[in-house]
């Protein structure tokens, strides 16, 4: 079971002041990692017997774990706490199956009390890895301390790229709304990229990735800054372009190298899986509005 099930499944059966609780490790989480008693105490405002036997049970629910004298949150404390965010906003009543799985993030489909459905992103960079990830995604305003700051960052940042881009085109999935480590989005299905699915003109489908790279740098002023095979799905005709928290504005200094490594990677996978020739030169004036079309 993953933590966003076990995260969900806790959802209904905790009191107040175990939410109080939870509220004063993020806190703590944040500007510390770590935390003893007192401090949760005094940042949860409720007297330490309490704070203690809350910790008790938060702990039995694998929502906050001890080293030593000190408290730390887990994973599974933050999401329940994202997924109460949304539940408090009508936003959703209930999770779905998991639709797709990475090293970086899961996404679960989310309903609405109408029976509509969203997706619901969950971003779950571990304490060991954060910093490698940190350098490697976000090169702007990298000075983050915790593994905890790292996910809320991408959600925020995921949230923010997506709403500069929403009403460009149909290739970029709407953002709803952001909590903590989690983004609710539009629910997009199809096929990654990278699994070479069947296209009914390859030539046509570089040509509108390339359109909506346009879209995104001219209009919106980002770069992606990691697009690949990985990060484009499709159902064959249409297209979307998801995974943003690591995009940049244009205008910052290395966004035309990391424009021209999101083209050179787009162009050269349609090139290797589909036989279609594009000149990445030509590509990559067009994407930067400098050539009006790309034969």
């Amino acid at each position: 079971m993953s933590s966003v099930e076990r995260a969900s499944r806790v959802l209904k059966s905790l009191k107040d002041e175990e939410w109080r609780t939870l509220a004063g490790m993020e806190r703590a989480s944040r500007g510390y990692g770590t935390a003893d008693i007192g401090m949760v105490s005094r940042l949860s405002r409720l007297p330490l017997e309490r704070v203690s036997f809350a910790l008790d049970q938060l702990g039995k629910k694998g929502l906050v774990g001890s080293r030593g004298q000190s408290f730390l949150l887990m994973r599974e404390g933050i999401e329940v706490m994202a997924l109460r965010d949304y539940v408090g906003k009508d936003l959703v009543v209930a999770l779905g199956a998991i639709i797709a799985k990475g090293k970086e993030s899961d996404v679960y489909e989310a309903y609405t009390e109408e029976g509509g459905l969203y997706a619901l992103k969950f971003f779950k960079l571990g304490r060991t890895s954060f910093t490698s990830v940190r350098k490697k995604r976000f090169r702007e305003g990298s000075d983050m301390k915790s593994w905890m700051e790292v996910n809320y960052e991408a959600a925020r940042r995921e949230y923010v790229a997506l709403k500069k881009l929403e009403g460009l085109s149909v290739a970029f999935p709407k953002a709803y709304a952001y909590s903590r480590s989690t983004v609710l989005l539009e629910q997009v299905s199809g096929f990654r990229l990278s699994e070479r699915p069947e296209l009914g003109d390859p030539r046509s489908t570089l040509l509108s990735l390339l359109e909506s790279m346009k879209l995104a740098y001219v209009r919106a002023g980002l770069v992606n800054a990691d697009l690949s095979e990985y990060n484009v799905l499709t159902d064959g005709a249409s297209l979307w372009l998801i995974d943003w928290p690591q995009a940049v504005n244009k205008s910052h200094p290395n966004s035309a190298e990391l424009l021209r490594h999101d083209v050179d990677a787009v162009v050269g996978f349609f090139s290797r899986a589909y036989r279609v020739q594009v000149d990445h030169k030509a590509a990559f004036e067009f994407v930067r509005g400098e050539r009006p079309r790309l034969e």
